[in-house]
């Protein structure tokens, strides 16, 4: 018999509880860790032809000097690789996933409209020099939605379109590129 809080349990009883619980802990952190590492010792998706990946690079610089700091630039690359075939299919949502994965970033705010364009209506006002989530989004959707379309035609199985988005709208680009396999 063992006493805990009060209660006699007896030892096979606590034994089993003992069990039963490390048992479900178990299952549950095995569960939890398999969520996780989906891609660890799986086979290479990246040659499955209906496998699309989206992957992202974000980087920043900032300056110190004079007891103050600066941002000096930044970006955000994302890299589209699959078919060209399944990537024209899957269009819509890839463009939607960038915009909506870039609308998220802290960087949104900082993006500089082009030299041409201003965001005043008013020529009283001070011109703000930043672009808004309409034309950020705008651009971000044109660019993709252009590579995609020359992927398309591309005679290669595999592509990878890099777009790299900074902090003027001037800046923000896309290419295609064949990929060997």
């Amino acid at each position: 018999m063992i006493k805990i809080n009060k209660a006699v349990v007896p030892i096979r009883q606590f034994a089993i509880s003992v069990l039963t619980v490390s048992v479900i802990s178990l299952l549950i952190s095995g569960a939890a860790f398999a969520q996780n590492s989906s891609m660890i010792g799986s086979k290479d998706t990246t040659k499955d032809e209906a496998h699309i990946e989206v992957s992202k690079v974000a980087t920043s610089t900032t300056i110190i000097t004079h007891k103050a700091s600066f941002v000096a630039g930044f970006d955000a690359s994302y890299s589209i690789t699959g078919s060209p075939m399944n990537i024209k299919d899957s269009k819509d949502l890839i463009i939607s996933s960038i915009v909506d994965d870039f609308e998220k970033s802290s960087i949104v705010g900082y993006i500089k409209l082009s030299n041409s364009t201003s965001n005043s209506s008013v020529g009283m006002e001070i011109a703000n020099p930043f672009a808004s989530n309409e034309q950020i989004n705008q651009k971000i959707q044109q660019l993709v939605n252009n590579s995609i379309k020359e992927a398309f035609d591309s005679k290669s199985d595999l592509i990878q379109i890099k777009c790299t988005f900074g902090n003027s709208l001037d800046l923000f680009s896309c290419l295609e590129f064949p990929q060997l396999r």
